[in-house]
């Protein structure tokens, strides 16, 4: 399988009341910190270097062949406002793509990398420099669901925050929102379930108000599709911000999104390895059972 992932990365001159971690002085850390683990995972989960360590032969097999996968990643970033050269000793797992766009609208310019790159590749994704994917089998769930269900549905993970401590240790963060901050983009009433059999039981997938979860995976065809469309770099920021309307907005108008329920939501997920949300949520919300 040919995997081409697509990050826009930002850090810029830090601001000492800043409110977005990636103009906070004292997240640097942080934030590199989740930035390798954005790109490291995905290539030690999908790409060709895994092996298996044979100690009767002193040798280490590799998993598959070398030439079965294709994993590329292009990091996309403004000016100098970057913490790439924090991790210069991982430059060859990525390919870096330079732009002089407000930071604002970088995500925009990664649809254009996705754009160029078409015909090339099986899945085509837009991660943000903060999510980690590591699940070996994430692109063969895909594919699964998308054999079943065709272009028009595509699948998004369940993006999750950790704690190592309270009453909450995983926490998914993109669950549910209210109805009307999408609905004027989408309708959750067309065909709001499917369901496929999952190792003897059954897995439930909704359409969801909150289809935000960070990034965004497209088959080959549902990027023809997408580009063909009339959404496809409209110039729209109108949902939530620049930010959340490139990682979400136009693929929410072109697809119907799905999400697995939250108690299947395990089956396809991404963590969120620069924490917003579960430090605060025992304060802010009522803990609920389902």
């Amino acid at each position: 399988m040919r995997i081409l992932l697509v990050m826009p990365h930002f850090f810029g001159d830090p601001m000492p009341n800043a409110t977005n971690r990636s103009r906070l002085e004292t997240a640097r850390t942080e934030r590199v910190r989740a930035l390798v683990a954005a790109l490291c995972s995905p290539h030690q989960a999908l790409g060709c270097g895994t092996f298996g360590l044979d100690h009767g032969q002193a040798r280490s097999w590799r998993s598959a062949e070398a030439s079965a996968s294709v994993l590329d990643v292009v990091i996309c970033t403004v000016g100098d406002a970057h913490l790439l050269g924090d991790i210069r000793g991982l430059n060859s797992l990525f390919r870096h793509q330079p732009t002089q766009c407000e930071p604002m609208m970088l995500g925009f310019e990664c649809h254009k990398i996705l754009r160029d790159a078409r015909g090339n590749y099986d899945y085509y994704g837009f991660v943000e420099d903060d999510v980690v994917l590591s699940d070996p089998l994430f692109f063969r769930k895909r594919g699964w669901f998308d054999h079943h269900f065709g272009t028009e549905a595509l699948l998004q993970p369940n993006r999750y925050e950790l704690s190592l401590g309270g009453p909450i240790q995983k926490l998914y963060v993109d669950y549910s929102l209210s109805h009307h901050v999408t609905e004027r983009y989408q309708n959750i009433t067309d065909i709001p379930w499917l369901e496929l059999p999952y190792l003897g039981g059954r897995i439930r997938f909704e359409r969801t108000a909150y289809p935000s979860a960070g990034c965004f995976f497209l088959s080959a065809a549902q990027l023809d599709q997408w580009i063909a469309g009339p959404f496809f770099l409209d110039g729209d920021v109108s949902y939530l911000s620049p930010l959340d309307s490139a990682v979400t907005l136009s693929v929410m108008k072109t697809f119907r999104i799905y999400k697995p329920v939250l108690r299947d939501a395990g089956f396809l997920e991404v963590l969120h390895a620069s924490p917003r949300w579960i430090g605060s949520v025992t304060s802010q919300t009522v803990l609920t059972d389902l």
